[in-house]
């Protein structure tokens, strides 16, 4: 027969192992401990979670900058073809991952009558980026338009609408990157 000390000193032996067992699992467990994300991204259950218009495990990408290039082409405005090139920049005081902005030259790179517009990405990735033109008034015009660029090509369809008048439309249809 055991002595009752032994018992005893089983019994708390016993539970101290169950306590720590217990302590050691309702522990708080630190997942993002040594993750850091950048541009914006914050950690969640130990991955980064990127805001909209960058990606990469520590939200390095921003897609953005694969597609601030000078493209190509010919263009059709109306009814007639000219040479053009779109000039798509980012914005030197924006933070925001899916503002650029687009510039149309005449195609040897000289200045047109349409001001530099704002524009945002929808939903880029590393190879294109869906756009829209925010909708732009100076000099009597109001600007609109969409398109899709990528590292390599890019697509505009622009609306030029006078206050009053006849619309121009620039449709410019793989552009190439210069």
């Amino acid at each position: 027969m055991k002595s009752p000390a032994r018992i005893a000193l089983s019994c708390l032996f016993t539970l101290f192992i169950s306590g720590l067992m217990f302590y050691a699992s309702c522990k708080k467990q630190d997942n993002c401990s040594g993750v850091a994300c950048v541009n914006t991204g914050y950690c969640a259950d130990g991955f980064c979670v990127c805001p909209t218009g960058v990606g990469g495990d520590t939200c390095e990408n921003v897609f953005r900058k694969a597609f601030a290039n000078t493209y190509a082409g010919s263009a059709n405005v109306n009814t007639a073809h000219k040479n053009y090139r779109l000039v798509f920049s980012i914005p030197a005081t924006t933070s925001n991952y899916v503002a650029m902005q687009l510039t149309l030259q005449d195609g040897a790179g000289g200045a047109t009558s349409i001001p530099v517009l704002p524009l945002t990405l929808s939903n880029p990735t590393l190879t294109t980026g869906n756009f829209n033109i925010t909708s732009t008034t100076v000099g009597g015009y109001t600007y609109t338009g969409n398109g899709t660029v990528y590292a390599k090509l890019a697509s505009l369809t622009l609306y030029k609408t006078p206050a009053s008048g006849v619309d121009t439309t620039y449709i410019c249809t793989n552009f190439a990157v210069q």
